[in-house]
């Protein structure tokens, strides 16, 4: 009898186990690719997450470094011209590299390069940072403003006054008071010497007044701007990938929006008009410019934020409008109806000297009719004039100007010339109004151009930070 080992398989039997082995081998190659796939849904994501903090620490440390410019170098001056590039050294950065609104510098050999951008336009620093690695991106959106300088805005009233001011109750003024003349029964601070209410107001004003007039008047004298009226709907927007900027030198431009959805209209996007402005209806503007040659007007429930605002007239917002604004003025801002300038706003009207002569030479800011604004509102020129109506209105943040008119509340401090009470505007008298430096918005901060100053010695502080 034959031994198992010596055995020959049956006829057939052989190529049975030849078809066995290779089934097992299919199914073991079929599990191991499953194996492997699921290994790198598992990789891929965490490889990408990965790379995207990398983007991420590579934008942050292009904002930390154009701060750094902004105390350290020239770049820190408010009044500079048309931003350029720096191309960065093959190895390291140069510390003898000109500063400029734009950088680029390297990090190390093995990463990529931040794109930092700088808008100056507005009053408050503005940086935009973008980190890229290995595929991935991060976008970084930073606003930085001024600690409140102290020897200005820690009182509650400043009053560069040179008659008394008329008796006030004492829960009308919550804060110390500085007062250029004393006043009898008013107890002050001493006044410093050299502090002008007028000087310290151009400081900030005619920078950005002559950079606003020069960008608008170069713009309408170029070539190839939009004949007649711009008039824009949600069928027919403005402004186009290839479009940021649109000129019309010899018409005004229209945004209206009759309908019950709101319109975003979202930029970088300038506009430019000869004539007037006018946005009308549910529209939600968000990092878009207006220059007008004449007036801007804002009515009937605009909203949005990252608003320029540049008006060789008066600008007027109108019927629950709510924005973000950096409004200039030639003549007068008016709030009224209900609207709101929001959070970090800065509305100057400028006053400037070479108006022609009118009957009315006084430019103001005014709110009325339960209108509120929180940022800064100034006034500037000889005739300039901030005016709080009623008790319905408020400020939340500053007010500065040679006279003030106070019928509402302003939580935060009051830097003027007079205080004014009657249409004559002949009294040094707080009138109705009251001022209380205690309840000045958390985390408050002033332009970072306003007032002179070492920025060396400033103390940024930071507004907003977001991911795009």
């Amino acid at each position: 009898m034959q031994s198992s080992l010596t055995k020959r398989l049956m006829p057939g039997q052989d190529g049975a186990a030849l078809i066995t082995v290779l089934s097992v081998l299919i199914c073991l190659t079929i599990i191991v690719a499953l194996l492997m796939q699921s290994s790198r849904r598992g990789v891929n994501p965490w490889a990408r997450e990965s790379a995207r903090a990398q983007a991420g620490l590579i934008a942050e440390s292009g904002i930390a470094y154009q701060l750094y410019l902004e105390r350290f170098s020239d770049s820190a001056e408010p009044d500079f011209g048309k931003p350029d590039s720096l191309t960065a050294p093959a190895a390291g950065l140069s510390a003898t590299a000109p500063a400029a609104d734009s950088f680029l510098f390297r990090l190390d050999s093995s990463l990529a390069v931040p794109e930092v951008r700088v808008n100056r336009a507005r009053a408050f620093l503005e940086i935009t940072s973008v980190g890229r690695y290995r595929g991935e991106e991060d976008t970084l959106v930073a606003r930085f403003g001024k600690a409140l300088d102290d020897s200005v805005f820690g009182a509650a009233l400043t009053l560069e006054n040179g008659i008394p001011l008329e008796p006030i109750r004492s829960e009308q003024v919550i804060g110390p008071i500085r007062l250029k003349t004393p006043s009898p029964g008013i107890a002050s601070f001493p006044w410093y010497g050299g502090f002008s209410v007028v000087t310290y107001a151009a400081e900030f004003m005619d920078k950005k007044y002559n950079r606003l007039e020069s960008l608008l008047e170069k713009k309408l004298a170029e070539e190839k701007g939009e004949s007649g009226n711009g008039n824009f709907t949600p069928s027919h927007p403005p402004g186009s990938e290839k479009d940021t900027a649109m000129r019309f030198p010899s018409g005004g431009v229209e945004l209206v929006n009759d309908g019950r959805t709101v319109w975003n209209v979202t930029g970088p996007l300038q506009i430019f008009s000869k004539a007037d402005i006018r946005v009308r209806g549910l529209i939600h503007l968000n990092n878009v410019e207006l220059y007008s040659g004449q007036n801007i007007t804002f009515e009937d429930s605009v909203s949005g934020g990252q608003i320029t605002l540049y008006a060789r007239g008066s600008i007027f917002i109108h019927d629950r409008c709510q924005v973000e604004m950096d409004a200039v003025a030639v003549k007068d801002i008016i709030l009224r109806d209900h609207s709101r300038a929001e959070s970090g706003s800065v509305l100057l009207s400028v006053g400037k000297a070479s108006q022609p002569a009118k009957v009315d030479s006084l430019n103001a800011i005014r709110l009325v009719n339960q209108a509120t604004a929180e940022g800064f509102l100034i006034a500037g020129g000889a005739n300039g004039r901030v005016v709080v109506g009623t008790a319905e209105n408020r400020v939340d943040g500053v007010v500065l100007a040679p006279s003030v008119w106070l019928g509402g509340e302003v939580n935060g401090p009051v830097v003027a010339q007079r205080m004014i009470c009657d249409a004559a505007g002949i009294r040094n008298c707080l009138g109705p109004g009251r001022i209380d430096r205690r309840k000045l918005p958390a985390g408050f901060v002033q332009p970072l151009q306003l007032g002179p100053g070492n920025r060396k010695s400033a103390v940024f502080k930071l507004l907003d930070w977001r991911r795009k």
